[in-house]
This record gives C-alpha cells, sequence and structure tokens, in this order.
C-alpha cells in the first residue's frame, strides 16, 4: 500500500469515527505533517492532490482504486486496497491518533490528527 493512500485511510477512518475530518496528519513514522481539504463531499489531500470520495463500502480516489473500509466495534477495522492488491487493519477509536498494520499485522504505521484549523494550514501544507 502506498504511503499516500494509508495517510488517507487514516483521515478516512478518523473522519467516520467522529464525525469530523481532520485538517491535519502527522506520520509519526516519518515525522511528515501533511495538510487535508475538507470537501463538502470527502476531502483533498493535499501532499498528493488526491479527492477522496466516501462510499458505504469505503472511498473512491480520483486517479487510483477504490479502497473498502469497515469499522469493526468500537476500534477497529479493515479494509482492502484494490489499486494495491493488499489487506489492511487498523486502530482507531476516534482519539487523535490511528495505526494502520499491513496484512500480516508486522508492518505498522501510526498518524496523529487533528481537526484544529489554523492560519494558513492549507498553504503551508502543500
Amino acid at each position: 500500500m502506498a504511503p499516500e493512500i494509508r495517510r488517507i485511510v487514516a483521515v478516512e477512518v478518523h473522519r467516520r469515527r467522529t464525525g469530523r475530518c481532520p485538517v491535519l496528519v502527522h506520520s509519526l513514522g516519518t515525522g511528515e505533517s501533511f495538510g487535508i481539504e475538507p470537501l463538502s463531499e470527502g476531502f483533498r489531500d493535499l501532499a498528493s492532490g488526491h479527492v477522496v470520495r466516501p462510499a458505504p463500502e469505503g472511498i473512491h480516489l480520483d486517479g487510483a482504486g477504490p479502497v473498502d473500509i469497515r469499522l469493526v466495534g468500537d476500534v477497529a477495522f479493515e479494509g482492502y486496497d484494490h489499486g494495491a492488491a493488499e489487506a489492511f487493519s487498523g486502530h482507531a477509536g476516534g482519539g487523535a491518533s490511528v495505526t494502520l498494520f499491513d496484512s500480516r499485522r508486522i508492518g505498522f504505521f501510526q498518524y496523529a490528527v487533528s481537526n484544529h484549523e489554523r492560519d494558513g494550514a492549507f498553504e503551508s501544507y502543500r
């Protein structure tokens, strides 16, 4: 799964758990921060330019394959990236972090998310 798709999944899972779209996501593994632009029908990942549109079964990305996402219980989620032909799972309870695991649950990726806007947030992370 490509890093930008993992980041987008983290944003979407957080959005589904909290009902709010984050405006900033920070990769705890690389130390990079990325801006997210909420849209009336989804959001735009500013670094990749992908426009993400929620669907009942997951998300559709302009220029990439669909990604299935299913919330499981209060914290867990699972899904499948059709573009990479890869399953994933993770944890997101609606707090400030999301953890994704690869299909074998060996590799993991952690993200901190923020719903707080600040002046110039979108421009700073393009």
